[in-house]
């Protein structure tokens, strides 16, 4: 570890990389023995790569292989970056590389040879590549806070479940049987939150999950499949429900994910007993006015990020052990209702439990689980909202010191996605800001994002198209994209900002549909060039204003419009007028 630590972090190239971020976390991956996992390997080596690489490399029982071993396999003196059918950005570096390190002041024996050992070939892609593999999501960092306690947690419900605790038994004896033969039942327009709360509700408290509405969108169906779960019935169907059961009874009623009258699967809603029927209440949402009781009801409601935390914890609470099906939709639900943890509703009750429920229900990889899901989602989400639209499938890179945040949405008609571009703009703009955000309520401009784009895939015509959102996003675009036309993104649109133009907010980039394989590497080519615009990166904000808010009318729009912003169990609800007459009023920026 330390010959290939030292490699990276005392060769005169290294010395010259201007991306200390990258550099910093490849050198902690190697200082530590960090291992890179299965899918990361497979992402930056492909299926064949990663079988000659278990053929070379020593691998643990999960399959990862340590960064120092991965580093000196690909460039020590076997050079095994030659032997990799599908990686040309990890060539082993040219001779010309070895000597240019040499010419820089490098005078030991195998920098005059001109031999690739890992002290004298690194190149600043090289160091770029591994530094971004080694970037954490906002799901890899709950699970690496709190796997270890998770873990413990889970380890310990087989014997609570035979031997509860004192707290456990008599959440047992005077909670639990007060829902026990209840309905449960989501809200119309009807999302995955609502569903997987009615399964776990249902299975905790030994009633029936039932659904809203006839029809569910891709997502849910797609994780009712992995989770292993048969759809639950529709609500009206069910004896009891809309008409009275064989015994001539209406069953009573708990809501999950909702309260609003309006909300109500419609039979409940206009139900002259309504009141009556309802028994529980469990969810995350505020308090509808419309919503009361004939009599006490049993009611959780939690400002967390997702109503399926709440059930999640109630099966801690209680020491009832989660089947690993329910465990699985409770963890969709949550990865769902948050944007995989990177929501603003996102707390750390929700990151605890998605690190319990990966254990629980043996996901691996919930990164991968959600951006299966969002691609199951993407025509349904559509109609969500702009800021879904742009969070919903996003991730962040980094190269030379500039940050590029690249959201996709894939679609089969990009005209709905395109007739709210000028909100969609509204919010690139906005998350830049919002990636700045700390969980302790401070902000770090550091992290700040200082590109944001989204690509609107057309897969059936397999072309995309790029939302423009300022001057620094236009000028990465055009050298990324040379070349390529640019328009309004819909008629008659205003200019995001006095750095760009209207007919400039849209690039047609062709026939290239992979963020990974394509948009990516377009990136990483022009700023890796020496490329340069108005705006110095803003990984280099010194430490010391790093932390103090810029104090300006837009970002105190932006603050205003986070606390404002509501979820009415549909979509994220946002006001984007102030925001928008500070941007027509901000000098160029």
């Amino acid at each position: 570890i330390s010959r290939i630590h030292g490699g990276f972090c005392e060769s005169p190239e290294i010395m010259e990389v201007r991306e200390p971020r990258a550099k910093a976390r490849l050198s902690e991956a190697l200082a530590t023995g960090q291992c890179l996992k299965p899918e990361q390997l497979k992402r930056l080596f492909g299926d064949q790569g990663l079988e000659v690489l278990y053929a070379n490399v020593k691998k643990n029982d999960q399959g990862e292989i340590p960064a120092d071993q991965l580093i000196e396999w690909l460039y020590g003196e076997g050079q095994g970056a030659k032997m990799l059918p599908s990686a040309p950005h990890l060539e082993v570096p040219r001779a010309t590389t070895a000597a240019a390190a040499a010419a820089a002041g490098g005078d030991s024996p195998s920098a005059k040879s001109g031999s690739f050992s890992p002290r004298h070939c690194r190149t600043e892609q090289d160091v770029e590549k591994f530094g971004i593999l080694m970037e954490k999501s906002k799901t890899q960092e709950a699970m690496a806070e709190y796997k270890a306690m998770a873990r413990d947690l889970a380890e310990e419900f087989q014997d609570k479940v035979a031997n509860p605790t004192a707290e456990a038994f008599i959440e047992q004896l005077c909670v639990e049987k007060i829902l026990q033969g209840a309905l449960f039942v989501g809200h119309v327009k009807t999302d995955l939150d609502s569903i997987a709360g009615a399964i776990g509700g249902a299975c905790l408290w030994q009633g029936t999950a039932t659904r809203a509405e006839r029809d569910l969108n891709g997502e849910i169906m797609y994780a009712l499949k992995w989770a292993g779960l048969e759809v639950p019935p529709f609500f009206d169907d069910h004896p009891g429900a809309a008409t009275p059961d064989a015994d001539g009874k209406l069953l009573p009623v708990c809501l999950v994910d909702h309260n609003e009258d309006k909300q109500m699967v419609p039979s409940l809603r206009d139900a002259p007993d309504r009141k009556k029927r309802i028994i529980g209440l469990i969810d995350h949402h505020a308090l509808a006015e419309s919503m009361a009781s004939e009599k006490p009801v049993f009611m959780d409601v939690r400002p967390w990020g997702s109503m399926s935390s709440i059930v999640t914890h109630s099966y801690i609470r209680g020491n009832r052990m989660i089947p690993k099906p329910v465990a699985r939709i409770l963890l969709c639900a949550i990865l769902s209702d948050t944007l995989n943890l990177q929501s603003v509703t996102t707390t750390n009750a929700d990151r605890f439990l998605v690190t319990v429920l990966c254990i629980l229900g043996e996901c691996e990889d919930p990164d991968e689980l959600a951006r299966a899901m969002f691609r199951a989602k993407t025509e349904w989400i559509v109609g969500l909202g702009a800021y879904e639209m742009t969070r919903g499938d996003q991730k962040d890179f980094t190269a030379n010191g500039w940050k590029v945040g690249i959201a996709v949405l894939e679609v089969t008609d990009t005209e709905p996605v395109l007739k709210v571009a000028d909100e969609l703009l509204m919010e690139l703009r906005i998350l830049k800001v919002e990636k700045g955000a700390l969980k302790n309520g401070e902000h770090d401009r550091r992290k700040e994002l200082d590109f944001a784009y989204l690509f609107v895939v057309d897969v059936t015509q397999q072309k995309s198209f790029l939302l423009v959102a300022g001057g620094r996003e236009l000028a990465l675009a055009k050298a990324a994209f040379p070349g390529r036309p640019l328009r309004e993104a819909k008629v008659g649109i205003q200019a995001p900002g006095k750095t760009i133009q209207a007919a400039e907010t849209l690039m047609e980039v062709g026939d290239i549909v992979s963020r990974k394989a394509q948009f990516v590497p377009a990136f990483f080519s022009a700023l890796n060039s020496g490329f340069s615009c108005h705006k110095q990166p803003n990984s280099s904000i010194s430490e010391e204003i790093a932390g103090i808010k810029e104090d300006d009318e837009v970002h105190a729009a932006i603050e205003a419009l986070q606390k404002e912003s509501f979820h009415d169990s549909v979509h994220v609800v946002r006001d984007y007028t102030r925001y928008r007459d500070a941007l027509d009023k901000a000098e160029p920026s």
